[in-house]
C-alpha cells in the first residue's frame, strides 16, 4: 500500500526555496521603489522650474525657484515687479522632497529667477541624491532659455548627461 503525501524533508526544501525567492523579491522591490521615488522627485523639480518659467511669461512678473542648500525642499516665489530684489519674493508654493537636492553648478544664492520673457541668467545643474542609482533621470539642467532632465553618468554631482 502506497502512502500519498509529502515527506517532511520535501516540505522543508520547498519552504526554504520560497523563502529565498521572497528575500530576492523584497530586495529588488526596495531598489525599484527608490528608483521610482528619485525619478518622481526629479520630474517634479523639472515641472516646478518649467512652471516658474511659464508663469513669468504669462503674468509678466519675475518668478523664481529657491533651493534650500543641502536640503530636501524648495520654494516657488513671485515678485510684484522686475526691479524687486531677489530676496523680497513672496513664497506662493513650498515643495518638500524625500531626497536632498544639491546644486552641482549654478547661482551661489541657490535662486533660479526667470524674467518676464522666461529667460534666466541663473543657469545650473540640480542633482537629486543619492548619486549612482539606476534611475533613468536624476538631474535637471537649467539653461538660459530651456530646462532639461538627464541622467548622472559619472557617479558624482555635476555629471548630468542630456539625451
Amino acid at each position: 500500500m502506497k502512502n500519498r503525501g509529502f515527506t517532511l524533508l520535501e516540505l522543508v526544501v520547498v519552504i526554504a526555496i520560497i523563502g529565498i525567492l521572497l528575500r530576492i523579491a523584497t530586495i529588488n522591490f526596495g531598489t525599484w521603489q527608490q528608483k521610482a521615488q528619485i525619478e518622481s522627485q526629479t520630474r517634479t523639480l523639472f515641472a516646478t522650474l518649467n512652471e516658474a518659467r511659464i508663469e513669468a511669461m504669462q503674468h509678466k512678473q519675475p518668478r523664481s525657484v529657491v533651493l534650500k542648500v543641502g536640503g530636501a525642499s524648495y520654494n516657488f516665489q513671485s515678485y510684484s515687479s522686475e526691479n524687486q530684489s531677489r530676496s523680497a519674493g513672496v513664497t506662493t508654493q513650498a515643495q518638500g522632497a524625500k531626497f536632498t537636492i544639491t546644486e552641482a553648478s549654478g547661482p551661489a544664492d541657490n535662486i533660479t529667477q526667470f524674467d518676464v520673457r522666461g529667460f534666466t541668467s541663473d543657469t545650473g545643474t540640480f542633482q537629486v541624491n543619492p548619486v549612482g542609482t539606476t534611475a533613468l533621470v536624476d538631474c535637471v539642467v537649467v539653461g538660459q532659455g530651456q530646462t532639461k532632465m538627464g541622467k548622472n553618468t559619472n557617479g558624482t554631482t555635476g555629471g548630468c548627461s542630456i539625451e
